[in-house]
């Protein structure tokens, strides 16, 4: 599965680990917003699906939303710090479905800053924005069905590979400004 093809967007990584770039093909840009039309009829209801599918694979990650951890069923569902955050998700979603065509110069920024606050969750390590693209995929996958097709996939796994490449971007730049690992922050946040 790779993000290339004919008509090609490149979008550098701006990193010094490595030249990673993304890809969309204009094939690819236009099977993204067609379905994104479908999946932003419900930017809390989508949202809160994703968040709930992290939590079922990965139950510990809820821990790092104090305000939600020790809600269930109907009282976790409608929390409105829960319901504000999963549509702020989508919201963010939106916007880079929003600017494909300029993502780099409208959108990284915004997640680099987006990933540098995250050092500011206890417990959180930079593996778990995976989770996110593995939640997104499922859901996606559920709600467009018969039109997540391996094409339209593709085309999302670009735009979740941009989300996530930027968010950890950002998570470790907070981490080396710092001066910490993610072991020592996480030793630090146990103490």
């Amino acid at each position: 599965m790779g993000c290339s093809a004919t008509s090609l967007i490149v979008v550098p990584k701006r990193t010094t680990e490595s030249a990673n770039v993304e890809v969309f093909t204009e094939r690819q840009k236009i099977l993204v917003r067609k379905t994104w039309k479908y999946l932003s009829n419900d930017l809390t209801g989508y949202g809160t699906m994703v968040f709930l599918r992290i939590f079922e694979q990965h139950p510990h990650v809820k821990k790092l939303f104090p305000s939600i951890c020790n809600d269930e069923g109907e009282t976790l569902l409608k929390n409105p710090l829960f319901k504000g955050h999963a549509s702020r998700f989508m919201q963010a979603v939106g916007a880079v479905v929003d600017n494909l065509d300029n993502l780099e110069e409208a959108l990284a920024p915004l997640l680099i800053g987006l990933g540098r606050n995250h050092i500011n969750f206890m417990g959180f390590r930079s593996e778990y924005f995976e989770a996110f693209t593995h939640a997104m995929v499922h859901v996606w996958k559920g709600q467009l069905k018969q039109r997540f097709t391996d094409e339209v996939k593709e085309a999302w796994m670009c735009v979740f590979n941009f989300i996530m490449q930027k968010l950890q971007e950002g998570y470790k730049m907070a981490l080396e400004e710092n001066g910490m690992s993610e072991e020592i922050q996480e030793m630090s946040r146990e103490s």
